[in-house]
């Protein structure tokens, strides 16, 4: 859970790894001049920012959480997730071949088995295609989210995007505030829900993507239009099962 800071060990984690390397630093090198200090200052936020990356942690997730295209910022909790993006990011492959835009941060992990991801998401979203969505990748050419999205009218939509090399982007239903987004994974075989109370889900899409090697799921926040964002993935469920369990993919009993 969050708390406010106690002692050294409770402050935020960039400050702790400020404190501690310049600790380091002038007990080891008082008589080092002052190009060497320039340098480690200079230095400092690149190596925060590899400190930041190789240590987040979602409680509700056991597995390695791996950033793609570092946020601006982000925040963890026990089941909670925020991510800011910067402005002009996007992961979307164009159907026409003519661009293909992935700079949009992401946080994946990697699952064992067969799975089904859930979160309450929620958003800032003011400029046109503001995104906040949950993202199943294999690569480059293979991989597929279910959106959150600011739509061409300046509504939240549901939105779905299943990319097999180019992408195919379909808007599916306006939304409240109150979003609920799942995906589900057998094998091959993968569904996309929304429901905006947790009970009556709607499934979004059902389909194919031929995963070949290893598959991550995760979260993605992006905004291809304005000036950046912040998206928060809350309650956070991550349930697993085996590919042989009879799973009922579109929920329809």
């Amino acid at each position: 859970m969050q708390s406010y800071c106690k002692s050294l060990d409770d402050l935020p984690e960039k400050f702790v790894f400020y404190i501690r390397v310049f600790a380091i630093y002038f007990t080891l090198n008082k008589t080092q001049n002052m190009k060497n200090f320039l340098f480690l200052f200079c230095m400092l936020p690149a190596l925060t920012s590899c400190a930041q990356s190789n240590s987040i942690k979602i409680t509700v997730i056991p597995y390695p959480l791996e950033v793609i295209n570092q946020p601006v910022s982000y925040k963890t909790d026990d089941s909670a997730l925020t991510i800011r993006a910067a402005g002009k990011t996007n992961l979307f492959n164009h159907p026409n071949g003519a661009t293909r835009i992935q700079n949009a941060p992401m946080v994946l992990f990697q699952p064992e088995q067969d799975f089904t991801l859930t979160a309450k998401v929620s958003g800032e979203l003011q400029s046109i295609y503001d995104v906040v969505a949950l993202v199943v990748y294999q690569d480059e050419d293979i991989w597929a989210k279910l959106c959150y999205e600011n739509s061409v009218d300046q509504q939240p939509t549901i939105v779905s995007v299943v990319t097999r090399t180019y992408s195919d982007d379909c808007n599916s239903i306006s939304a409240g505030e109150d979003v609920w987004l799942s995906v589900t994974r057998k094998g091959n075989e993968f569904s996309f829900f929304y429901t905006a109370d947790k009970k009556s889900w709607k499934m979004i899409r059902h389909f194919h993507l031929d995963i070949t090697s290893t598959l991550k799921a995760g979260f993605t926040v992006h905004g291809s239009r304005g000036e950046g964002l912040s998206g928060t993935f809350s309650e956070i469920e991550l349930e697993e099962f085996e590919s042989k369990e009879p799973i009922n993919l579109r929920r329809d009993n």
